[in-house]
């Protein structure tokens, strides 16, 4: 069991982070202005549009699933507090229901409560029929009995996407991330989230500098952003929920580690797993004191004279409403936080997104010259409870539920909506998102956010010592590395894993 969940926990733990540090996304490719993307979209309405005359007509683009008069499902999501979130999902129900005639009954869980929530229901045989979770908890729920396994639908086509079969509709580097070991797939991923840096650009324009795409180009435009008054970057650093510091380092140590990669990829599915860390830096192949990694430390630490000077005592939040109030030229945030951009800035000033700038080798010799995507994970999957393969009916139902849901129609009105990036190639990207079109290489290895909470808040107060001035490079990555073997080692005996047995690595 432990193996299957390990498979996951990197790009789960990305998944964590991004969720807990949602605030901000977006702008238009062409204008940066957002607020035309922001006009009323009416998502909700159109899902509902006319159907109370045309009960028995399918909504448009969708094939009419019908037979399910008698069957009730309970559905649960985390949408928090979101009420816009929460209305659209209602929408979209209802049409369903009047689409199928299967009753759902949605129920959005609080945040903070979701997993307690689920895992007591389902130890309790009250599991919901069908729910929404991330990679690592829905392989968790799967390990411990709970959950349908997707494999036969992943080669047929779905009800509501019909063309060619269910799998050939998700990118490579997601479906390698959902098919786990012994043929299990756990869920369907419907919509991800992507982390960009957002660009003021009438404060670019006042300094004189176009948006860049190089690092060396991304430290010019800051020195310029700062030499003509304008505070280049709100970074919030305050907590591991303040999550720039992960960020940032995730990605610009992987553009520096080319070739490690490879190297340490034992499994053959392209991802560096944490059975794969542990042997890794146990064989002193992965060293935060190495020339690579520390060069990754000094470009940040470099960075960090362009940011607010209370830094380390900024919060997300706050960084995001300096930005939205036109007091600093960059913030970092996800997608799903492009509507409250949208709505706060509306006419103000004109703004776009960007990745993480590029690495060359004329900024280091170890850069691999691509940048990595921050987000792209699935974090919105639906899951189906195995309870329902003794009902054939609710097992249906649930089936056409969760097609329906992830349908490029459906996705397409959660873009327009809430600013969810979709998963399917078969969704049509608004306009208003094109900036978040994945271009980037995959995160392979998460070094910070891919372990664990306890190494991530080591990793997190050492970064902010050594922000301060309090440490060397030479010193924050030796900590790194004490902080990584505690970490490991406690992971490797939770799992039994040593050199003997190959740290638990099963090979494809």
């Amino acid at each position: 069991m432990k193996k299957k969940i390990i498979a996951v926990l990197l790009s789960g733990a990305m998944a964590v982070g991004l969720l807990a540090g949602c605030g901000a996304s977006g702008g238009d490719k062409e204008s940066g202005k957002a607020a035309g993307a922001a006009k009323d979209t009416q998502a909700g309405s159109e899902a509902n549009q006319g159907e109370e005359s045309k009960k028995d007509e399918p909504a448009d683009g969708e094939k009419k699933a019908g037979g399910g008069e008698n069957v009730t499902l309970k559905f649960v999501q985390d949408l928090g507090t979101d009420e816009k979130a929460n209305q659209l999902t209602q929408d979209i129900i209802k049409a369903f229901t009047d689409d199928t005639r299967i009753q759902v009954e949605f129920e959005s869980i609080p945040t903070g409560d979701y997993r307690t929530w689920l895992t007591t229901q389902f130890s309790a045989g009250e599991g919901p029929d069908v729910y929404t979770d991330i990679l690592y908890n829905i392989t968790s729920d799967y390990d411990s009995g709970w959950l349908y396994n997707f494999k036969d639908l992943y080669d047929k086509e779905s009800a509501y996407d019909p063309g060619q079969p269910w799998r050939e509709t998700l990118p490579d580097s997601i479906l390698e991330r959902m098919e786990l070991p012994d043929n299990v797939v756990p869920g369907y991923p419907s919509s991800t989230s992507v982390v960009r840096i957002f660009c003021n650009m009438d404060l670019f324009e006042k300094a004189g500098v176009k948006k860049p795409e190089t690092w060396a180009e991304f430290m010019d435009a800051c020195k310029k952003l700062k030499d003509s008054g304008t505070i280049p970057f709100g970074f919030p650093n305050a907590t591991i929920g303040d999550l720039s510091w992960l960020w940032f380092n995730n990605s610009v140590s992987s553009q520096l580690d080319e070739g490690l990669v490879k190297e340490l990829d034992e499994s053959g599915n392209g991802y560096i797993e944490l059975g794969e860390i542990a042997k890794g830096f146990d064989e002193g192949k992965i060293d935060f004191t190495s020339p690579q990694l520390e060069k990754g430390f000094d470009m940040m630490k470099e960075f960090s004279q362009y940011w607010t000077s209370d830094y380390n005592g900024l919060d997300q939040k706050s960084a995001l409403d300096m930005f939205m109030r036109g007091e600093v030229a960059m913030v970092q945030a996800l997608s799903t936080n492009l509507s409250q951009i949208q709505d706060a800035v509306g006419d103000d000033f004109n703004y776009e997104v960007m990745p993480v700038p590029v690495i060359t080798k004329d900024t280091s010799e170890y850069a691999m010259g691509k940048s990595v995507i921050l987000g792209g994970q699935p974090d919105i999957i639906y899951a189906i409870n195995k309870n329902l393969e003794g009902d054939n009916a609710r097992l249906e139902a649930a089936i056409k539920f969760v097609q329906y849901m992830s349908s490029p129609d459906i996705q397409k009105k959660f873009a327009d909506g809430i600013c969810r990036i979709p998963l399917a190639n078969t969704t049509k990207l608004p306009d208003s998102l094109s900036g978040f079109i994945i271009t980037e290489e995959p995160l392979r290895m998460a070094y910070y956010t891919g372990i664990n909470e306890k190494l991530r808040t080591y990793f997190h107060r050492a970064g902010q010592q050594y922000l301060e001035g309090g440490l060397s490079t030479g010193e924050f990555g030796k900590m790194v590395n004490d902080s990584y073997k505690e970490v490991l080692d406690e992971v490797k005996a939770e799992n039994g894993w040593s050199a003997e047995n190959n740290y638990g690595i099963v090979k494809e």
